[in-house]
């Protein structure tokens, strides 16, 4: 794939090739309809967590708003990451046909209503969105602090959530304060240097246990992405 150029979309509501007045659909990062600021978010989860690694997490993530340095920054900020990240040419306008059909399959083989390839670069979230109602290759930008998925790129490891209410930590999020996400799964899609591109994610509006051999499935379509990706 030719390396591609940055996404020009800065908006968190941005959609590529939508109609304007069509209604934005619900997203697994879409932040929630309040005045609270993302850092002030960030702020609120840090001070409710019990989990030392997602507070470390969210205190850099709070730093990286802040255009501060920290360990998270490090890792999101990562000039060979990026350059992986670019060089998918995910974050440029769709379709990607190959990538969309993969995003479809797995909302049939999960039994899922919603999932998205998200790619993460330095201020925002491309997610390439698939859902039951048939919407396939829709393309949006979100900001770092309203997104699951930035959570399992700094990580590089799958965040399983049943259901986020009782999520010590993510509870406060802003996808859990809206409603839009209940229950949510995140597999890591990482180049072949091992860099964490992005994640291959699936997600409920309502609570549902995650079974052994759904996540199985995720993580063998995350495989299937990161072949098709980089032609491995």
């Amino acid at each position: 794939m030719k390396p591609p150029s940055p996404t020009d979309a800065t908006s968190p509501d941005n959609s590529n090739g939508d109609s304007a007045d069509e209604p934005e659909k619900p997203t697994a990062d879409t932040p929630a309809p309040t005045g609270t600021t993302s850092r002030e978010h960030l702020a609120a989860m840090t001070g409710t967590s019990q989990d030392p690694a997602l507070v470390a997490i969210l205190e850099g993530l709070r730093a990286t708003v802040s255009q501060g340095q920290s360990p998270v920054w490090s890792v999101i900020n990562d000039s060979a990451r990026l350059r992986a990240v670019y060089a998918t040419g995910l974050i440029e306008p769709g379709p990607h046909p190959d990538v969309d059909q993969v995003v479809g399959l797995t909302i049939e083989a999960v039994g899922i209503p919603n999932a998205a390839l998200n790619m993460i670069t330095v201020e925002q979230v491309t997610a390439g969105i698939a859902s039951r109602s048939g919407d396939h290759g829709k393309q949006r930008t979100h900001a770092l602090p309203d997104s699951l998925c930035v959570y399992t790129v700094v990580t590089g490891s799958p965040l399983i959530i049943d259901d986020i209410v009782d999520h010590p930590v993510l509870r406060d999020h802003s996808a859990a304060q809206s409603g839009v996400v209940g229950a949510y799964i995140g597999i890591p899609i990482v180049d072949d240097a091992g860099h964490p591109v992005g994640t291959l994610c699936a997600w409920d509006t309502k609570p549902r246990h995650w079974s052994s051999g759904e996540i199985q499935i995720m993580t063998d379509l995350a495989d299937v992405v990161q072949n098709v990706i980089f032609d491995q």
